[in-house]
């Protein structure tokens, strides 16, 4: 803070109040218009007084329009317009302080209101320099009252008028001082309770948790972008939770009834999500509020899943690496023995059974190592349509399979969505040959569909890689994705586990989910471009 700043109004506060003294002046020019002419100012002595009374008023009555002529044409600076005006001011009142009576009149009031006034609007130079002028004003007027030196008494009570002018000046100038810094303090400290509410508003925009204010009414007064996603995407009108959400209502009486909150999560019929509410208590502006927090349990399970991969996969690389070199050195010495002429056929069975294992241990620890060296994750837009086609074309011709046997069902219109395009191409296709291990069904190859729809109002995608075999049975689901879990005599236990790795690594979630008349089905959810998101959006508002 500057101080020229808390030393000097602006020219706003200037102007302001140069509005009030302007209707203090036409007020008073009346006043003291009416008094000059009446009988009143016919008895002054000696006669010249109510000459020199009536001019004054007059003249006080023509500068006060004057001034305010100029204060609405704003032709002159408001610091300048103030300092003259109230000049004006000091001369004139002074005259006709003189021609009533002086300092026994008691008008002397309205001269320290004017040097109170410049110490409140002026620099305190000049208000001390109003303080000045009045009180050698008051002295020159007490000696002519006195003809020659005043007497003590009116020295005294001059003394004591000039001492007030300078104490008024002096004290006005503290007040509108101190009250120029408070206001800037003010000012600032609104400047800065605005920018930290923009940025909480931000925050809690950004939040990937949903966070609802409900009042007693059970209104929704206040949503940010994840409650509405998780909500379904609720009319932008249409504010009453019982009627939005019917589950998360009854929680919420219970809560109000009882205190405590329920560990149990929610699912949200609007689209099939499982959350956790957390409520808490607020003040609202005319009644109770509540401030809903709504945790995606599956986010919640990643992070935790995150957590404990990450140290498995430190782990095993380190395991796979000491074991890398005594395989390496087994897998040779059974080739050379293999080469011997001397094996009998049941050695020879058992050498090839060394290799086989030999051979399969060695891709669990390729995999093991590629999963620890795996780059991270170079998200870019990607047209999952047309990126679906060519990965179903490629995947065909590598297996040789016919066209009906890898399906699609995929969008016309092209849908761009976030990913690393080569680590989804890895996981997807993993994803692919599992379906072909474990979905057989009396050896004949399963038929694999790839299907592309929108999820949670067209927020993500979801790539769903479905076969027509048995499925998973329901004990066996919760492990499907642990590493080294297989159901298959010849399997690593990795395949899905890497996958899951891969699609982690892009922030899209893979979950086993359940479809009617299918077989297994992973579904891959994909984020979308925001400027995709938001267009998606407006068009649907616009249609409902």
């Amino acid at each position: 803070m500057s101080s020229k700043t808390s030393l000097v109004a602006d020219d706003h506060i200037v102007r302001r109040a140069l509005h009030y003294l302007n209707g203090f002046r036409i007020v008073l020019a009346p006043v003291l218009l009416v008094l000059s002419f009446s009988p009143l100012a016919d008895n002054l002595v000696p006669a010249y007084k109510t000459f020199l009374a009536q001019a004054a008023a007059l003249t006080y009555l023509g500068a006060a329009i004057t001034f305010v002529v100029i204060h609405l044409r704003k032709s002159i600076a408001a610091q300048e317009l103030a300092s003259f005006s109230l000049a004006t001011d000091l001369i004139i009142l002074s005259v006709i302080l003189h021609c009533f009576g002086g300092i026994e009149s008691g008008l002397v009031i309205l001269l320290l209101f004017t040097v109170g006034i410049a110490g409140l609007l002026l620099t305190l130079r000049t208000a001390l320099l109003f303080a000045s002028i009045v009180t050698i004003g008051l002295l020159i007027d007490a000696s002519v009252a006195a003809r020659g030196m005043p007497s003590g008494s009116m020295a005294v009570q001059a003394g004591l008028y000039g001492i007030a002018a300078f104490v008024t000046a002096l004290g006005c100038w503290l007040l509108g001082r101190w009250g120029r810094e408070y206001q800037l303090l003010a000012e600032r400290r609104g400047v800065d309770l605005a920018s930290l509410e923009q940025i909480n508003e931000l925050i809690i925009h950004r939040m990937r948790s949903g966070v609802l204010v409900v009042d007693a009414d059970n209104r929704i007064r206040q949503t940010n972008e994840a409650a509405w996603y998780l909500l379904g995407n609720p009319p932008v009108n249409e504010r009453n939770l019982k009627v939005i959400s019917p589950p998360l209502t009854e929680r919420l009486e219970r809560w109000r009834k009882t205190g405590k909150t329920e560990d149990e999560g929610l699912l949200l019929q609007a689209t099939q999500v499982a959350v956790v509410p957390r409520m808490l208590t607020m003040p609202g502006l005319n009644n109770e509020a509540t401030l809903i927090f709504l945790e995606d349990t599956s986010v919640i399970s990643r992070r935790a899943r995150d957590l404990a991969q990450a140290s498995l996969a430190r782990l095993s690389a380190s395991i796979a690496h000491e074991i890398r070199n005594p395989l390496g050195a087994l897998s040779h010495a059974a080739q050379l023995l293999g080469e011997s002429e001397d094996l009998t056929p049941p050695d020879k069975k058992l050498v090839n059974m060394v290799l086989n294992h030999s051979a399969r241990m060695n891709d669990i620890v390729e995999n093991v190592l590629k999963l620890s060296r795996r780059e991270r994750a170079r998200v870019e837009p990607v047209n999952l349509v047309t990126w679906t086609k060519r990965l179903a074309n490629e995947f065909r011709r590598y297996h040789k399979l016919p066209d009906d046997q890898v399906r699609l069902e995929v969008p016309s219109a092209a849908i761009m969505v976030l990913i690393d395009p080569g680590q989804l191409t890895q996981a997807v296709w993993n994803l692919m040959e599992n379906a072909l291990k474990h979905a057989r069904v009396d050896d004949q190859l399963p038929v694999i569909t790839l299907r592309v729809s929108p999820i949670r109002g067209h927020r993500e995608m979801a790539l769903d890689i479905i076969d027509n075999g048995p499925g998973i049975p329901l004990e066996k689901r919760s492990q499907v994705f642990e590493p080294f879990f297989t159901t298959h005599k010849q399997g690593s236990g990795l395949g899905l586990y890497i996958a899951r790795q891969l699609c982690d690594a892009n922030q899209a979630p893979l979950e086993y989910v359940q479809v009617p008349n299918a077989g297994a089905c992973f579904r891959i959810l994909l984020r979308r471009p925001e400027s995709d998101t938001r267009t998606q959006a407006t068009a649907k508002g616009a249609t409902a």
